[in-house]
C-alpha cells in the first residue's frame, strides 16, 4: 500500500452554525452566503456560538496573532495542539466589528493547521461561503486541498478566485487542473502565463512530465506547497513519503508529510526475523520497520518488543509523550507476561496518554500482582482416573516470585490513572501528590500548584516549597487571560491561556493560572490532559 493511499481523513464533516439571526423585532432570517466564515465550526468543537462574547475584532485578531504559525514548528505538546485544534474549530457569532472582516478567517484557519488540523481546517474552508471573495482563504483552501487528495476542489477554488486569479501560484494551479484534464497545451500555455511573472524550475520538471506522458522525472524537485506534493502523487501514486525532500515546505506541510497514518496489518511469516532486521536499521527506516512488526497479527508477543523499540528511540529523542500517543492503541493487543510486563510500566503509560484508561489500568494490576500463573495440567490414566498432580511429570515449573516495578514508578502511574478519572480530592491523591513532589522536586512545583488550585488536598511539602522559590513574574498575556475570563470573553481567555501555556518555560504562576482559567472555561478535561501529558513526561 502507498504512502499516499494510507494518509485518509481523520476529521468529521463540518457542520455549519448559526444560520439564524437574533434581533430585536422581528426575526431576521439569512440566507447561507450571509455567514461570515466564523459562525462555521466543526462537531464536538470546545466553545458553543457565543464564544467571541465580550471580544472586539482588534482583539480577536492580536489573540489569534500570539498562537504558533502554520509555516513554523508548531506544537511541543500533543495535549495543547487537541485544545488549540478543538477551540479553533469552534464556530459562532464574529467579535464586535468582526463581521465581514477578511484577515481574522485567515488568521484562524492558519493557527488551526499550526495546531496540526489539517483536515479540521479543510473541512471548516469547503462549508465557508464566498470563499472565492477572499483570495489568502482560497488559497489555503486550495492547498489544503491538494495536500489531502482533493484535487478536484483545489481546482474549483482555482476556477472560482474572483480577485488575485493572475498571480503565479493560482496560473500554476490551472495549468496543473488543465493538464489533468487531459488539456495539455492549455496548461502549458498558462504555465507560461505564471513563468513571465516568477521561475520555477522544480514545479515545470514536473508539469513537463504531466503533459508528456506522466512518468515522474528520475528525481523529484523539492516539495515546497500542497500543490507539488499533489503533483508527485499524480505523477507516481506509490512515491514514499519519506523519500521526499520537504525542508523548503512550510511547517504544516512538513508536519503532514512526516506524521503519515500508521501501516496496514500486513502478514508477515517470520516477525521474529522481522524485529531482529528493524532494529538493526536507523533513522526512518527503523521506525517504518518496527512500525510493521507492531501492528502485524501473527505474534503479538514479538510486537511488544517493537513497540519496546519504539518507545526507546522516543525518550532517547526526548518525545515519548508524542509516541506515547501514536502506539499507545496498540497496548491492548499485547498479551500480558512476565517478558512484557518488563516494559509494562511504559506501556501502561503508553496507554493512558492514547486515551485507553482501561487497558493502562489492567497493566498498572498486572505489575503489581504478577502475570497469570501457569495452571496445573489435568490428565488422566487409561482408567479414566485422574492423575495425582504432584506426579513429578504433570508438575508445572513454578516461576520465581514477582517483584513490582519501584515504589517510585507505581506512585507515578497511580498518580497518572488518577489524573485521569479526575480524581484529584481525597487523602489518597494527596498521598499520591506528595510523593511525587518529594521524588522530582522544583521540577514538579509548577503543576503541584496546579493540582492545588484544581482543588487536590493538601501536598506535603507544597507550602514551605513556595515559600522558598524565587519570585515568579507573569507576562501580559496572563493578566489579559484573566480579565478576559473574567469578562466572559472565552474565546478571548482560552486562546490566551493557550499562547501562555505554549511558551516556555512555565513558572509555577504562569502554569497554575493559565490552568486555573481553562478550568473556568469548561475545558477542565483538556486542563487536567495537559497536567498528566507533563507527569508522564517527568515520569519516563
Amino acid at each position: 500500500m502507498s504512502s499516499w493511499t494510507i494518509i485518509f481523513r481523520a476529521s468529521g464533516l463540518a457542520l455549519v452554525l448559526g444560520s439564524t439571526a437574533l434581533a430585536q423585532g422581528p426575526i431576521e432570517v439569512q440566507s447561507l452566503d450571509a455567514l461570515d466564515p466564523l459562525e462555521v465550526g466543526l462537531p464536538d468543537a470546545a466553545l458553543g456560538i457565543s464564544l467571541w462574547d465580550g471580544s472586539d475584532a482588534d482583539m480577536a485578531s492580536r489573540v489569534l496573532a500570539l498562537l504558533p504559525e502554520a509555516s513554523r514548528e508548531g506544537y511541543a505538546s500533543p495535549a495543547l495542539a487537541d485544545l488549540a485544534r478543538s477551540v479553533l474549530s469552534s464556530g459562532g457569532y464574529p467579535p464586535a466589528g468582526g463581521r465581514g472582516n477578511p484577515g481574522l478567517p485567515v488568521l484562524r484557519a492558519d493557527r488551526l493547521l499550526a495546531a496540526g488540523g489539517v483536515f479540521e481546517a479543510y473541512d471548516l474552508l469547503e462549508r465557508t461561503p464566498n470563499l472565492n471573495q477572499n483570495e489568502a482563504l482560497s488559497r489555503l483552501h486550495a492547498e489544503l486541498a491538494f495536500a489531502t487528495g482533493n484535487t478536484r476542489s483545489a481546482c474549483h477554488s482555482a476556477d472560482a478566485l474572483l480577485r488575485g486569479r493572475e498571480q503565479a501560484y493560482w496560473l500554476r494551479a490551472r495549468a496543473v487542473c488543465l493538464a489533468l484534464d487531459g488539456q495539455d497545451s492549455a496548461a502549458e500555455l498558462t504555465a507560461e502565463l505564471a513563468r513571465n511573472s516568477s521561475e520555477d524550475a522544480g514545479y515545470d520538471t514536473m508539469l513537463y512530465a504531466l503533459t508528456l506522458d506522466g512518468s515522474p522525472p528520475q528525481a523529484l524537485p523539492l516539495i515546497d506547497s500542497g500543490l507539488k506534493l499533489s503533483m508527485a502523487f499524480q505523477l507516481d501514486s506509490e512515491t514514499d513519503l519519506d523519500t521526499l525532500e520537504v525542508s523548503a515546505a512550510p511547517g504544516w506541510l512538513q508536519r503532514f508529510v512526516h506524521g503519515r497514518a500508521m501501516p496496514a496489518p500486513v502478514p508477515a511469516s517470520e516477525p521474529a526475523q522481522a524485529l531482529a532486521a528493524a532494529l538493526a536499521l536507523s533513522g526512518p527506516g527503523r521506525t517504518a520497520g518496527l512500525e510493521t512488526v507492531l501492528v502485524q497479527g501473527v505474534d503479538r508477543s514479538i510486537a511488544a518488543g517493537a513497540l519496546s523499540g519504539l518507545l526507546d528511540d522516543a525518550v532517547a529523542g526526548d518525545r515519548f509523550t508524542v509516541a506515547a500517543r501514536r502506539y499507545g492503541r496498540e497496548v491492548h493487543t499485547i498479551p500480558v507476561t512476565r517478558d512484557t510486563l518488563g516494559d509494562g510500566y511504559r506501556f501502561a503509560l503508553a496507554a493512558l496518554l492514547s486515551g485507553d484508561l482501561r487497558t493502562a489500568s489492567q497493566w498498572r494490576d498486572a505489575l503489581m500482582d504478577g502475570p497469570p500463573q501457569p495452571q496445573p495440567i489435568t490428565a488422566f490414566d487409561e482408567t479414566g482416573k485422574p492423575i495425582d498432580p504432584l506426579d513429578d511429570a504433570m508438575m508445572v515449573e513454578v516461576p520465581p516470585a514477582w517483584v513490582p516495578p519501584s515504589p517510585r514508578r507505581m506512585v507515578n502511574l497511580d498518580l497518572a490513572i488518577a489524573l485521569a478519572r479526575d480524581r484529584l480530592s481525597g487523602d489518597q491523591t494527596a498521598a499520591l501528590l506528595g510523593a511525587h513532589f518529594e521524588a522530582y522536586g522544583p521540577s514538579a512545583l509548577p503543576d503541584m500548584l496546579a493540582f492545588n488550585r484544581l482543588g487536590a488536598g493538601e501536598v506535603a511539602g507544597l507550602r514551605p516549597a513556595l515559600l522558598l522559590s524565587a519570585p515568579a513574574t507573569v507576562g501580559p498575556e496572563v493578566l489579559a487571560m484573566e480579565a478576559a475570563a473574567r469578562s466572559g470573553a472565552g474565546a478571548e481567555a482560552a486562546m490566551l491561556a493557550i499562547a501562555v501555556l505554549a511558551g516556555s518555560p512555565l513558572n509555577a504562576e504562569t502554569l497554575s493560572r493559565s490552568i486555573v482559567v481553562l478550568d473556568q472555561l469548561g475545558l477542565r478535561r483538556a486542563a487536567l490532559d495537559l497536567l498528566l501529558e507533563r507527569l508522564v513526561a517527568r515520569a519516563v
